[in-house]
């Protein structure tokens, strides 16, 4: 047997007493910690998309929970994540996520228009109009798909509404 030291594998890493430190102060996300840069994370995220599309809801919402995780301040992702979950049927934590993506980004139009969706199946009109007259607001040419839906939905519920 030999005396010297053996290399580490080549999938250790060494993490430094500092970036540990920060990372538990919150000055940095987990994602920076890992060294995960945001065209990685979203390169993550487009497969999560796939997911949904395909209906393989699970697995979407271990990729938006995974993303949210490593990066919690990205709208984004909540925006994501909270998607997933009305898919799943799961209103309440759907809300609350959009909600989270709009306490991190108020345009993130995508989150919006969710949410506002979210409202009208509780019923809440008034809290639906908010959501989507600031969508339209923050993306007045509909350049969106999302902000198209929700101009659709605005234009029903004009015309669905009582005449004076």
């Amino acid at each position: 047997m030999s005396n010297t030291p053996q290399k580490p594998a080549s999938n250790t890493r060494v993490i430094s007493e500092e970036l540990g430190e920060r990372l538990v102060v919150g000055e940095i996300t987990p994602a920076e910690f890992l060294g995960l840069s945001q065209e990685m994370l979203y390169e993550i995220a487009k497969r999560g998309h796939e997911m949904l599309k395909t209906g393989k809801l699970q697995d979407a919402l271990d990729i938006f929970k995974g993303l949210v995780a490593a990066s919690p301040y990205d709208s984004v992702f909540h925006c994501n994540l909270a998607s997933t979950y009305a898919h799943l049927e799961k209103f309440d934590e759907a809300k609350d996520e959009y909600t989270r993506a709009l306490e991190l980004n108020i345009g993130n139009v995508d989150a919006l228009v969710g949410r506002s969706e979210l409202f009208l199946r509780e019923g809440n009109v008034p809290k639906a109009l908010e959501d989507i007259q600031a969508a339209l607001k923050y993306d007045p040419e509909a350049k969106r798909e999302n902000t198209k839906r929700a101009r659709a939905t605005l234009t029903i519920l004009k015309e669905a509404a009582p005449k004076k």
